[in-house]
């Protein structure tokens, strides 16, 4: 029997995991990113659920750090990201698969059996070739991302920001941290001088 540490902050989905593959045994779980890394080399197992938005750290930083604790426990990771760029960042920092959470139950569970047995699993929404060969930076970002970038290289505040899309501080914090994994940028100011120097500007509304 397989086992399994689920690592998601929200706490419905572990459940639902555990209730659904009650062929495999949960041997832990965390809710954060500290707990994880405090939490699962006291544990025995084969395979790490890891969410990619746990609180605390980013999960693509976090799983280097996990393979340096626990070398032999192979990683899927679960997540609603599904941009390709997503996965390939998450297998080039050692996941194993990638399975997103809209796919069905029976996708995951044969993700698990096909990583334990030392195989990549990538989910079968995403096109292979899309995870496996970078796209140009730009072309990563969603029209919503690219929008952002562009009020960031007009010098748009935040707060400003977020009042001309009719969206919340918090979404557009979440937009600007996706733009800056996905861009390998470490800063708001990188972020302005990576708009600057692309020529990145708001739309003209004339």
């Amino acid at each position: 029997m397989f086992r399994l540490f689920l690592a998601d902050d929200h706490v419905i989905i572990r459940q639902g995991i555990k209730r659904a593959l009650t062929d495999m045994t949960v041997v832990g779980e965390a809710g954060t990113a500290s707990e994880l890394l405090n939490s699962l080399p006291t544990h025995l197992c084969d395979i790490l659920l890891l969410d990619l938005a746990l609180p605390g750290e980013s999960g693509i930083r976090l799983i280097p750090k996990i393979k340096a604790l626990c070398p032999r426990v192979r990683i899927i990771v679960f997540s609603m990201f599904g941009e390709p760029d997503y996965a390939r960042h998450a297998l080039e920092a050692g996941a194993a698969g990638y399975v997103l959470k809209t796919a069905p139950m029976k996708e995951l569970r044969d993700a698990i059996r096909h990583v334990v047995a030392g195989h990549t699993y990538i989910s079968g929404s995403f096109d292979e070739q899309d995870v496996r060969e970078p796209r140009p930076p730009m072309k990563r970002l969603s029209p919503r991302e690219e929008q952002i970038m562009q009020l960031i290289g007009a010098g748009k505040p935040m707060r400003d920001i977020a009042d001309s899309l009719a969206l919340s501080p918090k979404t557009v914090a979440t937009h600007r941290a996706r733009i800056l994994e996905k861009l390998q940028l470490k800063s708001s100011s990188d972020l302005l001088r990576y708009a600057v120097h692309h020529g990145l500007k708001e739309p003209s509304t004339e």
